[in-house]
């Protein structure tokens, strides 16, 4: 995730500066680095929307597991109890 946002950093970086050689007059240059300005909002609104979603989801695996490691505490438990009350009922 981390690797992904660098590069989006860097394409970013390069954008700007081939946009800024490349433009001759000042109007042009303004629109472009407007442009530019709304390129890299919307580049960061996507790249804190993948962040959020990457957060879900490894709060919904993090869940899953305390559920199955909870499952298998339980069974453990039933087991033992249905070991012991057989062991009793033989003795």
């Amino acid at each position: 995730m981390i690797i992904i946002i660098i590069l989006i950093i860097i394409i970013i970086i390069i954008i700007i500066i081939i946009i800024i050689s490349s433009s001759s007059s000042s109007s042009s240059s303004i629109s472009s680095i407007s442009s530019i300005i709304i390129f890299i909002i919307i580049i960061i609104i996507i790249s804190i929307i993948s962040i959020i979603i990457f957060i879900i989801i490894i709060f919904i695996i993090i869940i899953i597991l305390i559920i199955i490691i909870i499952i298998i505490i339980i069974t453990i438990i039933i087991t033992i109890i249905i070991i012991i009350i057989v062991v009793v009922i033989i003795t």
